[in-house]
């Protein structure tokens, strides 16, 4: 299964797709960035005040007066303690250690290497949130919390503890600009779908009409609009399709003229050949004159009979072929119906056409229709010679017959093969020839029911 679409139209929905999940991740990810930095500075600047006014305060205080005060620094996520030695043990600090400290460097002077610690612990909740801070954040139970702990050493020597949560961040999810980011991402994707789509639909249309024009050169021309490029496109097609009709029109109309300018001069031959005298010469003569009257005919009835002029209709495929095997000897194996849309006088010379050549050479003759996989196959089996491998594509050439002689109870024009294709490629159906193991031909027909 590829991923990738196949198509111009998925294609470019997806380098739009991923251009803006890229261009929106990143915005996203840096606007979530900034905004929990500023959260972290705005959090981290007013610890570190409060820790540098209780540390400032206490410092200018006697020591018998620092316990009293405590109680007036202590608030619902901000607590202090006094202690003769550090509550956290000497080791080196992190980069959020380092952080911290040069903060505090930056407001209180002379804090020696070993004179400030910093550490993390994890309590329960509810033991320093407040209720108003509890509502805040959230009510999320009792499960432990992150504190940040700090011990700052004084000038006597005792240490100032102090404990407080990070500053709180709130999820991008919940942000103000979250939401309506998502649905203007939302609105540009559709926006972009419609827009590619109304931009790639000139393509399918040509792909259509070119797959039309195959089967019909007198199907409806593209309409001529659309963007600059779409509009040239349109007037290049349409203009293909015009010469094709005349290229078609000035082959049929040559074909007639010259079988009517033909035609008299052979009339006039067969009067002149009454004369002969001798009976065999002019029998001969008249059976070549006959002969070529017969070629002119075929090849002119081959050229007006093109199966794309006629319409389509609406028939029982079944039926068809059962009215033109009922007279025939043939053995025949087919459904009771078979429902098809086509030209009802081009399937019937094309099945009579492989009706025809399938006599002429076998004594056996078979036919078979049947629905497989979407499409109308339609097989005609004989036991004939079947057709040399060197032949099975050039039969399919105006006048190209596999038995040599000129005679039209043998061989006829070689026309025969050329119309079946023909009828064959105006339903957008294939025909395929090949010989059998136990002797004799196979001509397959395949029609698309769509």
């Amino acid at each position: 299964m590829r991923l990738w679409p196949q198509t111009i139209l998925g294609r470019t929905l997806g380098v739009l797709l991923m251009g803006f999940l890229v261009v929106g991740g990143i915005m996203a990810s840096q606007m979530y960035g900034e905004r929990q930095a500023l959260l972290s500075n705005i959090g981290g600047w007013h610890v570190v005040s409060r820790i540098v006014g209780v540390t400032q305060s206490l410092n200018e205080m006697d020591a018998a007066d620092r316990p009293g005060a405590l109680s007036s620094f202590q608030g619902p996520v901000f607590r202090v303690s006094l202690s003769p030695q550090s509550q956290i043990p000497a080791k080196t600090l992190d980069w959020e250690g380092h952080l911290v400290k040069e903060a505090l460097q930056s407001q209180l002077e002379n804090i020696a290497d070993d004179g400030f610690r910093m550490g993390q612990a994890f309590v329960e909740r509810r033991r320093y949130l407040s209720d108003m801070m509890t509502r805040m954040h959230g009510n999320e139970g009792g499960g432990p919390r992150r504190m940040m702990v700090i011990s700052l050493r004084l000038s006597d020597g005792w240490w100032l503890n102090f404990a407080t949560p990070p500053p709180p961040l709130q999820a991008a999810v919940h942000s103000r600009i979250f939401w309506p980011g998502a649905l203007l991402l939302v609105v540009v994707v559709v926006v972009s779908i419609w827009a590619v789509r109304r931009a790639t639909q000139p393509l399918s249309l040509f792909a259509q009409a070119a797959e039309r024009l195959g089967l019909d050169f007198n199907a409806p021309k593209l309409d001529e609009c659309g963007p600059r490029e779409v509009l040239r496109a349109a007037k290049a097609f349409n203009q293909m399709q015009d010469r094709l009709q005349a290229f078609v029109k000035d082959r049929t109309h040559m074909l007639a003229a010259i079988s009517h300018d033909l035609r008299t001069p052979i009339t006039r031959l067969k009067l002149r050949a009454e004369f002969i005298e001798d009976d065999e010469q002019r029998t001969k003569m008249l059976s070549d004159l006959d002969e070529m009257e017969y070629m002119i005919s075929s090849t002119l009835k081959f050229a007006r009979d093109d199966a794309a002029n006629e319409p389509a209709e609406h028939l029982d495929m079944a039926q068809l072929v059962k009215g033109l095997t009922e007279n025939l000897d043939v053995t025949c194996r087919l459904p009771d119906t078979l429902a098809f849309v086509g030209r009802p006088l081009g399937l019937k010379r094309l099945v009579g056409n492989l009706l025809g050549n399938a006599q002429n050479f076998g004594t056996k003759v078979e036919i078979e229709l049947s629905e497989k996989d979407g499409c109308v196959e339609l097989v005609v089996l004989d036991d004939g010679p079947g057709i040399p491998d060197d032949m099975m594509d050039r039969v399919f050439e105006p006048f190209v017959r596999v038995e040599n002689s000129r005679s039209r109870a043998t061989g006829g024009t070689g026309l025969g093969l050329v119309a079946v294709k023909m009828v064959a490629q105006a339903h957008g159906g294939t025909v395929e020839l090949s010989n059998r193991e136990s002797g004799g031909l196979k001509a397959r027909v395949t029609l698309p029911l769509s």
